[in-house]
């Protein structure tokens, strides 16, 4: 009951985003992979490894720091591994090894006598499933935040803000130079593995470092004045295309959809490892997710006979963060938020 009141207090849509609990702390390496470890090991913890999405700071992201307080501040140990592919922006079939590494090495953080939890943010999914998957005894209860089903059509929801069914919403246009990232060994006219390459992968990579996580930012204006603003270090060979990548010129749709035709994505797909999943799997999804679309959860739970699944759609948490509930949706929001509560306590 007291770790559900204290991840109420700091997790409810009346919170200040802008404030974290303060916790113990430590970074650690893992051959090379940095690991941050937030909590204290006493075998009374549950023990949380946390499967990032794709970003540039890993758990350095305020965003994701502050969640890990507050599952620690709630008597979790938790630790978060900084996968070295997902911080350059790209999902890979090594990241799943890397984050199995992490796992590998929980002893040496966690005293824990209970099974961990795995815990996974946006593209996280795909570590985490795929984990669950491949040591299916040996995981207590995979939580799903915002993960994605099928990754061709992620990126499109993400390049035109419609889903597979036809239904259309609100896209994060901010996420579109990671597309292209993504598919720059496809797309038509897109430098060959070289300076002019990296000039032009290093400017999308400051662009997107000026306006991710700032919600004032998706205003077209302000993000294009951005993009403009680091262009004029891009070469000038490769503007082109930097432009089409951060939205300053049309054509992006095209590139890419030209470029999926060509793309294999096996390695990044969740689909071989879902029927294999045996635990307790809970899906959370915000319904106005402008990143991956809330469908995807459902596509996901349907992929997983074997496990027990349960799937939480809720307003009050989106891809970013939390919202206060709209009246007319109050009472079952807040009722959602409280099971969504119970699963992390």
């Amino acid at each position: 009951m007291l770790r559900s009141v204290t991840l109420a207090r700091w997790l409810g849509p009346w919170a200040d985003p802008s404030k974290a609990p303060d916790v113990r702390v430590v970074d650690d390496q893992l051959a090379g992979m940095r690991v941050k470890v937030f909590g204290e090991p006493t075998r009374s913890a549950r023990t949380f490894l946390i499967a990032p999405g794709l970003h540039y700071a890993g758990a350095d992201d305020p965003r994701l720091d502050r969640f890990c307080r507050i599952l620690a501040r709630a008597g979790h140990l938790v630790v978060s591994p900084y996968i070295p592919d997902y911080l350059q922006l790209i999902p890979t079939a090594r990241a799943k090894l890397d984050f199995t590494r992490a796992f590998d090495e929980l002893p040496r953080w966690s005293t824990s006598t209970q099974k961990p939890i795995v815990f996974s943010i946006s593209f996280g999914s795909l570590l985490a499933l795929a984990l669950a998957d491949e040591r299916a005894d040996e995981v207590e209860r995979v939580v799903v935040f915002g993960g994605y089903a099928d990754l061709r059509a992620t990126l499109v929801f993400c390049l035109t803000g419609t889903t597979t069914d036809g239904r259309t919403a609100a896209r994060d246009p901010m996420n579109q130079p990671v597309v292209l990232m993504n598919l720059l060994d496809h797309l038509r006219g897109a430098p060959q593995a070289g300076p002019l390459r990296d000039e032009l992968v290093a400017g999308w990579r400051r662009y997107i470092e000026r306006v991710w996580g700032r919600m004032e930012m998706k205003q077209a204006e302000r993000y294009l004045a951005v993009a403009r603003e680091v262009r004029d270090s891009v070469p000038a060979g490769v503007r082109e295309l930097y432009d089409i990548g951060t939205g300053i010129a049309p054509g992006a749709s095209e590139l890419v959809l030209d470029a999926l035709a060509r793309f294999d994505a096996t390695g990044i797909d969740p689909t071989p490892h879902l029927a294999r999943v045996r635990s307790r799997v809970d899906l959370v999804h915000g319904v106005d997710d402008d990143v991956i679309p809330f469908e995807h959860s459902h596509a996901l739970a349907a992929a997983m006979p074997n496990a027990d699944v349960r799937v939480h759609i809720t307003g009050l948490y989106g891809h970013t963060g939390s919202a206060m509930p709209k009246l007319a949706t109050a009472a079952k929001e807040l009722w959602t938020m409280l099971r969504i509560l119970r699963v992390l306590s």
